[in-house]
């Protein structure tokens, strides 16, 4: 094990990364072609949910999991991904993603600086920097794609409403509070 995965492990970061990361290689991972009909929806559990346009593509692309299985997991250097699951989703994408979606501004790069300037390993803080970064780039290509952010706390979400699923769930949009 690295030492970037030892404290990320330390600090119970490291299924976040792990999260953040296959979702971020999924269209890379899939090609151009393939990414205008799919969107990463989560990884949970060695599961990695793939929202699809229509159910014959969710078809489809199952035929080709083992293969993406192996590229992804290829890329992250860890056998995280176990399976794909590819399910039908209420989303329009016409058009590919436009190249200039996801990029961080020098605002962005700033405020990763200053968030993490007191941590004093300069190795453990450009980590930190470019784990924030990657959050950042997810949170815009996920809203660039038609995501929204919960009205109570925040977080990146697809699907109905202005409340994220979190938040209904655990009663949070009922009490007003995210404490």
């Amino acid at each position: 094990m690295n030492w970037v995965e030892t404290v990320l492990r330390k600090n119970n970061l490291w299924k976040d990364y792990c999260y953040q990361q296959t979702l971020l290689l999924w269209d890379k991972v899939c090609g151009k072609t393939i990414a205008t009909l799919t969107r990463a929806q989560r990884f949970s559990k060695g599961t990695l949910w793939i929202e699809v346009s229509s159910p014959s593509i969710a078809q489809d692309l199952s035929l080709l999991g083992d293969e993406y299985i192996k590229r992804i997991n290829k890329l992250v250097a860890k056998d995280i991904v176990k399976r794909i699951r590819f399910v039908p989703g209420r989303f329009a994408r016409t058009q590919p993603v436009s190249k200039n979606l996801g990029r961080l501004l020098a605002s962005d790069r700033a405020e990763a600086h200053t968030l993490f300037a007191q941590v004093a390993d300069p190795e453990l803080r450009e980590l930190f920097e470019r784990f924030y970064l990657t959050v950042r780039k997810w949170e815009e290509i996920q809203l660039g794609r038609g995501a929204k952010r919960c009205s109570c706390c925040g977080v990146v979400f697809s699907g109905e409403g202005d409340i994220c699923p979190g938040c209904c769930f655990g009663g949070i949009a009922d009490s007003g509070s995210v404490d």
